[in-house]
């Protein structure tokens, strides 16, 4: 029941969430941040567009009526180094668009209230994202970053020492009253619309053990919604650091790295700034607040490597030097890497410390665009012991003709417990799905193995172990998996999609099918049904929609394979169709590896 005053707030909200505002954030920004969420949709979501109106009529009746519930949100956990994890939400998408609309609401006010033009956070550009999952640049824009990191390296020419340091646990402490102030403050918000805010952010964050709400700790979110509003609390920092003479200052998200003239500035500023950071109850790190020498700002940002670089990534667009390049990249590569017999990176190297790990990623971007490698066993290195290089090891060893050799390297560090992060094992099952492996006994009681594994660990991971059976195992496998988990699906909206993925694999399969459909009706559960029918009815149709023929026939070379799982999945459906050579008549000549890749066969492409 509402308060007598809600009918003052509801035209206020409506006016907020407009279908033409929810629908453009939909189109131009959710969809897009979805995909970066640390698990993938059987459809990609596409029974959201389809059914976009009547979503979006749902979620204003909801909020005008004073009846809108947070879903239940999900966590998992990303290992930064020697066991320490950070928390990560993922949530609803239906929660993820009010989110996302409630924070672009005031967000150009913010933007254009900033006290510095020094502050170089942007959300990011709504583009897709391609291949494995990436966190390089998790804050924001890439060209946002660049144009930071840009001013951060004149600093270290015009300045004689350079502050470099950042926030301690930064969205963990975030204070929503705070936060509520910062944004008043700054923006003509309405008082109705911050309820709704701190309404989402403190269901949203994490209240163990039925322990009550503490209105602090901003979810982190892959989603530029809460960067928006953790950034606003930073402006505060901003106009401190531009109310000092002579000092040179950039800030990206809780970043911040300010030239000065002396040690003695340095000190000032960095208690300055510790000061005002404690008002709001925040902190500077203190393991990572550094004064540097103007030589040791050129050592710790790695300039001369980054000029390198550059000046070889501009040479790699002229036809002249563009198979000359490559050989020229792989020899820094292993000069810098000063690899030892462990083929870990030895004393001398400039992958180590400071901007070193931004280097190492780089040169791997622009050796395997060059058509070069690295040897494998330094990947695999970097996979076992460098949390940070992980993903990125992980999506070039994609490519390797040894993945069956490598999988039974990386299944003996499983069962060993290494991997004790939920986004490790994420990354490691995108890896599995997206290489082509060759058949063996040995791999397939690898896989089953690994299934194992996951299906007893977290939500997350269970969800992963899902794709990996329905790629490469049986369909007796498959339907025990599902019927092992039947609670956990029916109380899960991600596992509850994830179930019905299996259906294509299942379609035209007699009693088997019957068995599979019966596990669906038992699960009673509408997410479940939605997915189900959105693969069946591709089976059953008749005509494909320019969207769908448009999506179904788009390749994506950035996959070993050059093709997505989901897509994979969707594909199937319509190869089960008793009219798929009309409706998709070249499917296995546009996707080739649908048909080379014995695993793929094996699921239904022959």
């Amino acid at each position: 029941m509402q308060s007598p005053k809600f009918a003052f707030v509801k035209k206020q909200l409506d006016d907020t969430f407009t279908r033409s505002i929810l629908k453009e954030e939909w189109k131009k920004r959710v969809k897009y941040q979805i995909r970066k969420q640390i698990i993938f949709d059987p459809i990609e979501y596409r029974d959201y567009d389809e059914d976009l109106d009547n979503i979006i009529d749902g979620i204003r009746l909801d909020i005008t009526s004073g009846t809108y519930q947070v879903k239940p949100a999900k966590r998992f956990l990303v290992e930064k180094s020697v066991g320490l994890c950070r928390q990560m939400t993922l949530i609803h998408p239906r929660d993820l668009l009010v989110l996302e609309r409630l924070s672009r609401s005031f967000y150009f006010e913010l933007k254009s209230n900033s006290p510095s033009k020094s502050a170089f956070f942007e959300p990011d550009d709504g583009s897709f994202v391609k291949g494995f999952q990436q966190s390089d640049f998790q804050y924001g824009s890439y060209a946002s970053w660049k144009r930071f990191q840009k001013k951060v390296f004149g600093f270290a020419s015009e300045n004689k020492y350079l502050v470099i340091t950042d926030v301690a646990n930064f969205y963990d402490f975030i204070n929503f009253q705070h936060l509520r102030n910062i944004i008043s403050s700054l923006s003509s918000v309405r008082e109705c619309v911050l309820d709704l805010l701190i309404y989402l952010l403190n269901r949203l964050t994490w209240t163990p053990d039925f322990m009550p709400l503490t209105q602090i700790g901003m979810p982190q979110i892959e989603t530029t919604a809460t960067r928006v509003l953790a950034n606003a609390m930073l402006y505060e920092v901003d106009k401190v650091c531009e109310d000092y003479a002579k000092l040179n200052y950039a800030r990206f998200m809780d970043d911040m790295d300010i030239g000065v003239e002396s040690t003695a500035q340095a000190k000032k500023i960095v208690r300055d700034i510790d000061l005002t950071l404690q008002s709001r109850q925040l902190r500077l790190n203190s393991s990572k607040t550094k004064i540097l020498s103007q030589m040791e700002a050129f050592d710790h940002f790695r300039i001369s490597e980054n000029i390198q670089l550059s000046t070889l990534e501009s040479a790699s667009t002229k036809a002249k030097w563009a198979t000359k390049i490559g050989p020229v990249l792989l020899s820094k590569y292993t000069r810098w890497l000063d690899r030892t017999s462990t083929h870990s990176p030895g004393s001398r190297s400039r992958f180590v410390g400071g901007n070193g790990p931004r280097i190492h990623k780089r040169i791997f971007s622009l050796l395997y665009s060059s058509g070069e490698t690295v040897p494998d066993d330094d990947l695999l290195h970097l996979i076992k012991n460098d949390p940070g290089m992980r993903s990125t090891a992980l999506r070039y060893l994609a490519h390797s003709k040894r993945n069956n050799s490598h999988f039974s390297e990386i299944i003996s560090w499983v069962r060993d417990g290494l991997f004790i992060d939920d986004a490790s094992v994420v990354e490691l099952s995108s890896f599995i799905l997206h290489s082509r492996f060759r058949r063996s006994k040995k791999f397939d009681q690898n896989v089953a193995d690994f299934v194992n594994i996951l299906s007893s660990l977290s939500e997350v991971q269970l969800h992963s172990a899902f794709y990996i059976s329905l790629k490469f195992q049986d369909k007796a496998s498959n339907l025990e998996i599902l019927k092992n988990n039947m609670s956990r699906i029916r109380s899960s909206f991600w596992l509850s999609r994830a179930a019905a993925s299996f259906t294509p694999k299942f379609i035209h399969t007699g009693i088997m099918w019957s068995d599979y459909t019966k596990i669906i009706r038992d699960l009673r559960n509408e997410d479940t049904e939605t997915v189900y029918s959105y693969f069946y009815n591709l089976s059953q149709t008749t005509k494909l929609t320019l969207s769908q023929k448009s999506y179904l026939a788009a390749q994506n070379p950035t996959f070993p394979q050059s093709i997505y799982f989901p897509k994979v999945l969707q594909l199937l459906s319509v190869k089960k169709n008793r009219n798929a050579n009309k409706i998709f008549p070249k499917m296995l000549a546009t996707h080739p590896s649908l048909k080379s890749d014995p695993y793929f066969r094996e699921m239904g492409f022959v």
